[in-house]
């Protein structure tokens, strides 16, 4: 386990990287990630390596993607990067979707201060979802 958790921007030359772990979720979105450079922020959390194992994928206020490596899971790495991304919008009403079958995953971020804001009938791909808000206390 990690001391410190460590989050940076994403370089480009860390793709690869990223495309492993956008494999890890179950709806992944790759044309986001393709076009992150010009239309969004990923921010990535790296092992004491400097290797991403979890990144955030955001388009204005919405939390597109966000994963992490099963082996460096409860180490405060999700948190850490909804963190690093809410101050660097600190007025922003974040937001994002949850699969509606995903009860760890609306248990996390309920953990981490988002708010069920009601059901989306075709967050993926025409599946259902929960969308999820988080202000800034």
């Amino acid at each position: 386990m990690a001391s410190t958790v460590t989050v940076r921007p994403a370089t480009p030359d860390e793709r690869a990287r990223l495309d492993s772990l956008q494999r890890l979720l179950t709806h992944p979105s790759p044309e986001l990630l393709d076009s992150w450079p010009t239309v969004g922020t990923v921010l990535v959390s790296v092992d004491d390596d400097e290797t991403p194992v979890g990144y955030l994928l955001a388009i204005g206020d919405h939390l597109a993607e966000l994963v992490v490596e099963p082996a460096y899971r409860r180490e405060g790495r999700a948190s850490a990067l909804i963190e690093a991304y809410h101050a660097r919008r600190p007025d922003a009403e974040l937001s994002l979707f949850v699969h509606v079958e995903n009860r760890v995953a609306q248990a996390c971020y309920e953990s981490l201060g988002f708010e069920n804001a009601g059901r989306v009938t075709d967050a993926f791909a025409g599946e259902p979802g929960v969308r999820m808000v988080r202000s800034r206390e």
